[in-house]
């Protein structure tokens, strides 16, 4: 059971006491690192569970850095995950504490309870919420298994959050963190390992939405499309479980006749599929697939770049699709229909329908002036 009133009592030292504790550590730093972002964490495994990639040392001063005792423990952690924030740690027997600061404001206090080496609880107040958040670290032997949060019990839609587990290889090096539903938010692979399952992955995407548009096809709908947009987004649950929108056929014609000859936005208004109603909006229905993605996704994403590796995958997925598929033979699809892979910052006029659509079917589609001449 948690002691409120005890972490009330704490924060408020930690409001009173700003100056003291600052010049504390100040007073103790034995050296300094400076990093192009953050580094380190007392919490462990910070970086896998979080999906961030660890910053590198930098030989020039950056706003980010970090200051030791002369034992080589964290005294300062400066603006590693907070612009303008400060950390301070203290060590006591089997306590750690830090004290959070945003321009002298605090910010959270949390306490890092030890049994031997090891952090078995941490108990963190965060002032801007008036909240206590809880994590207990349960080991076997050296190696930590288990983390319980017990705030989020009996909350659906936290559900994946009560629980995390750590799976490691036969030397004890970690392999896989998984939530509390059981979906990956770390993995480590090997290269050929990845390149396996990525090719796997790729052949199970073309079957899955060429089922999407016999879904399609099969709908009570009377709607024709002229073509199927895979939606990414920059949130990784966007990439490894899309939405497909198609475009109805009727809504490119009618953007066809109101066009403006001046109008520079014409061909991005004919590609968007947010100009399409979402009634048949589509996304993915296997399970195992989704989460065979998603650990494809989770890799990429320890490697910082999730999503260029996504929207690649996609794109090759689409455009083979458009290669060896006769689309004009399906009952609803127009002699035009293609699929492609649509984001947020795409840019027609430059050329980014050409990872998605090969050159044959790009050039009928600008001799129907609906695509571009680029």
């Amino acid at each position: 059971m948690i002691n409120e009133k005890y972490y009330e009592k704490l924060n408020q030292d930690a409001i009173d006491n700003y100056l003291f504790y600052k010049q504390e550590a100040e007073a103790k730093v034995h050296r300094r690192e400076y990093t192009t972002s953050k580094r380190y964490d007392i919490m462990p495994f910070w970086f896998e569970r979080e999906g961030q990639i660890l910053g590198e040392l930098s030989n020039e001063e950056t706003d980010t850095y970090y200051e030791f005792d002369d034992q080589g423990r964290l005294l300062i952690l400066a603006c590693d995950d907070l612009i303008d924030g400060y950390t301070y740690v203290t060590y006591k027997d089997d306590l750690i504490t830090t004290r959070t600061y945003v321009e002298g404001t605090l910010d959270g206090v949390k306490e890092y309870w030890l049994q031997g080496e090891h952090i078995y609880r941490s108990v963190e107040y965060l002032s801007r919420f008036n909240k206590i958040n809880v994590e207990e670290y349960i080991y076997e032997g050296d190696l930590l298994v288990q983390v319980y949060q017990p705030q989020y019990e009996n909350n659906e839609y936290y559900e994946h959050l009560v629980r995390t587990y750590f799976e490691y290889d036969g030397h004890g090096v970690l392999l896989r963190v998984l939530d509390g539903k059981q979906g990956v938010i770390y993995v480590r692979m090997a290269d050929a390992e990845v390149q396996t399952l990525r090719e796997t992955v790729k052949m199970e995407l073309m079957l899955a939405v060429k089922q999407t548009i016999d879904t399609l096809c099969d709908s009570p709908s009377e709607s024709s499309y002229c073509f199927l947009s895979i939606y990414l987004h920059d949130e990784v649950h966007a990439v490894y479980s899309p939405m497909f929108n198609p475009g109805w056929n009727e809504v490119r014609e009618e953007q066809i006749e109101e066009k403006d000859e001046h109008d520079e936005y014409f061909y991005y208004g004919l590609w968007s599929s947010g100009d399409h109603p979402l009634n048949d909006q589509q996304e993915l229905e296997n399970h195992d697939l989704i989460q065979r993605l998603r650990t494809l996704i989770i890799y990429w994403r320890s490697r910082g770049d999730w999503f260029e590796e996504g929207k690649r995958l996609w794109q090759e997925v689409a455009y083979e699709l458009n290669v060896t598929t006769n689309w004009p033979e399906y009952s609803k699809l127009t002699d035009n229909f293609v699929v492609f892979v649509e984001w947020e910052a795409m840019d027609i006029m430059n050329g980014d329908l050409h990872a998605s659509i090969p050159a044959s079917k790009l050039e009928l589609l600008q001799l129907e002036d609906l695509a571009p001449n680029v």
